[in-house]
Parts: structure tokens; C-alpha cells; sequence
């Protein structure tokens, strides 16, 4: 069972419900394969796709340019949509398209023939899940546990029972979150539990610094990229040229008691902060390197430890990229959402 960071073991939530909770919270039950599309809704869409494709990209770009020249003739800013703005609404129009291959399984209906489509097709969203879902602080909980999450629409398994893609799940890992999806649309929603990943290399903070070189130690020296943002970043580039350490360790600690302070007064809010009985409240923060760039990570986690702050379990360590501190706060006081206590 994994860990939460501090010793204890972190609670998983409960077992997905069986098949026949499932049935009974839906329209449709979770054994039934949706009906067969018509062939010639299917011939007709692979045919005029070649057709109202090109025709959409051209729209959402027209919309793209006028939105812009309205914009810029306005005066204000980029406007950007809730929907992805013009790039989403271009991956929509391409989503609507039909490859050859799909069109052959989906005129033939065999299971045998959707079920290594479907797998494909899972394997990918997964991987992609695995790497990029579940990192918002909001919602990982103390312990670390990160819950990875992706979906699938019932067009990307119609030849199959979402019991047998629950099955097809399993094999790699995942998990269908019965609760969340909804079968009467053919929305299957799938999650992972994975654990925090575990820290490698990570120098003791009372032993000496690492050198210059080495992961946690100071990064190579930059002349071109600080002078050319030196106007965007005249504090930080500085210190870069200056190439003194002491220099980034007094930055450091004036950076992150503002930084560190600030969180500490910030107002737990249930939107932006997650607690569970595994562990306290965690504050945190992240630090991009070119604070710390020419001293070196291990030089922030020292900073960061005289108040208390230590390298934050949950996410990788990267001591050449950015840096996530976090703090126990053992306050019991409740989340607030909508200005009242949970």
C-alpha cells in the first residue's frame, strides 16, 4: 500500500461498484454493447468528411483572425475561450473524421475486431494520463497519492460491452470509476492510484554542497539568455552573470520568505488545497530554477529548511528544473469553499 510520506500508509478509496451497481445507476447496463451504426451514415461520413474537414479548419480560422482584429481594434488582450480557444476547436473538427480502418471495424461490428482498436486505444490515453493527470495541488492529497485519470466514448469501443473494456482496463492497471461514468451516453471514466514517486540522489542538506556540475549542485554558466531577458528579469539575470553563489543563497532567503510567508497566511480553500486523514495539510509551493540556478537546488532545499519547508514527496525531484517545497501544516482548522467551512 503506498506510503504518504510521513510514515504512515495512505488509505485507497473503495473498489469500484460491480457490474450490477452499475446497471441500476444508468439507463443502460454495463454489459450491453450499444447498437451497430448505420452503413450509410458510415460511408457517408468517411465520404464528405474529405469535404466539411478542410471546410471547418477554414472557419475556426477565419473566427481565430476576426476574434484577433477585433481584439487588437478593441485594444485589450488575446481573448481566450473556455473551450481551448482556436486550437481546441480545431482538434474537435479533426475528432469528427473517420480513418479507414475504423470505418472497417465499425462496418464489420465484431468484438474481435474492436477489442485490440479499443485496447490501442487505451494504452495510449493511459500513458498520457499517467504522465500528466493528477499533479494539480488541489488534487493530490497529503500522502501523495496521485489518482491519474482519462476517459473513453462509447464510439471508441461501440462493438464492446463496458464490461469488457473494464476488463480490457485491468490488464494495464486501471480502473472504472463507475460513479463518474455515465453509461447512458456511453462515457466511461477510468482511474489509477499511483504512488509518489520515490526520491534518488537527493544530497543530506548537512553535508557538504555538491559541486558545480553535478545534479544538485550549480548549473553551468548562461551569457546569452541573460543578457537578452535581463530587461524582463533584471534581478535574476544579474545574479546569473554575477555567477556568485553567496549572492543567489541572499536572494533565496529574501525570495522565499516573501514566497513561503505568503502561503502560509493564504486562505485554505477547498478549490485550491486537498486534506485526508492520512496525513496533515500540506502548503505548497514550486521554484523555478533561475532562482536557485547558480547555487544549486541543494543550496533552495537548505534555504527552504530554516523555515521549516522540505523537497515535496509527491512530485519528482528535478534539480534541474523546477523545485516543489512543501510544508506540514498540522492546523485542524477545515477547507472553506464558498466561504464556508466544509
Amino acid at each position: 500500500m503506498p506510503s504518504d510520506g510521513y510514515g504512515r500508509q495512505a488509505p485507497l478509496p473503495a473498489r469500484p461498484p460491480t457490474t450490477s451497481t452499475a446497471s441500476t445507476t444508468s439507463t443502460a447496463p454495463a454489459d450491453q454493447v450499444a447498437p451497430r451504426r448505420s452503413r450509410v451514415g458510415l460511408a457517408a461520413q468517411f465520404v464528405l468528411q474529405f469535404l466539411y474537414i478542410p471546410l471547418g479548419f477554414l472557419l475556426v480560422l477565419g473566427f481565430a483572425v476576426l476574434l484577433l482584429w477585433a481584439s487588437s481594434d478593441a485594444g485589450g488582450g488575446t481573448p481566450v475561450s473556455g473551450g481551448g480557444g482556436p486550437g481546441g476547436a480545431l482538434g474537435g473538427v479533426a475528432a469528427t473524421g473517420i480513418s479507414w480502418r475504423r470505418l472497417r471495424i465499425e462496418w464489420n461490428g465484431r468484438p474481435e475486431e474492436w477489442e485490440p482498436f479499443t485496447e490501442a486505444l487505451l494504452v495510449s490515453r493511459f500513458d498520457s494520463a499517467r504522465k500528466s493527470s493528477g499533479w494539480a495541488p488541489f488534487e493530490l492529497p497529503p500522502g501523495g497519492v496521485r489518482r491519474a485519470v482519462t476517459g473513453l466514448s462509447r464510439r471508441d469501443y461501440r462493438g464492446l460491452a463496458p464490461t469488457e473494456v473494464e476488463q480490457l482496463a485491468r490488464r494495464h492497471g486501471w480502473s472504472v470509476d463507475w460513479e463518474k461514468s455515465r453509461l447512458a451516453e456511453g462515457d466511461l471514466h477510468f482511474f489509477r492510484l499511483i504512488p509518489p514517486p520515490r526520491h534518488h540522489g537527493v544530497p543530506d542538506l548537512s553535508g557538504p554542497p555538491p559541486a558545480a556540475g553535478t545534479p544538485w549542485g550549480p548549473m553551468r554558466a548562461r551569457i546569452l539568455l541573460p543578457l537578452l531577458t535581463l530587461p524582463f528579469l533584471p534581478r535574476v539575470r544579474f545574479l546569473e552573470l554575477r555567477r556568485s553563489p553567496e549572492a543567489y543563497v541572499r536572494h533565496l532567503r529574501r525570495y522565499l520568505t516573501r514566497r513561503l510567508r505568503a502561503e502560509l497566511t493564504r486562505e485554505r480553500k477547498a478549490d485550491v488545497y486537498r486534506s485526508d486523514p492520512a496525513g496533515p495539510f500540506l502548503r505548497r509551493v514550486r521554484v523555478h530554477p533561475r532562482h536557485f540556478r547558480g547555487a544549486g537546488a541543494a543550496a533552495l532545499l537548505r534555504v527552504a529548511a530554516e523555515q521549516g519547508w522540505k523537497l515535496d514527496h509527491s512530485y519528482p525531484a528535478d534539480p534541474q528544473g523546477t523545485v516543489h517545497l512543501c510544508f506540514p501544516d498540522e492546523s485542524h482548522a477545515p477547507l472553506i469553499r464558498a466561504g464556508k467551512p466544509l
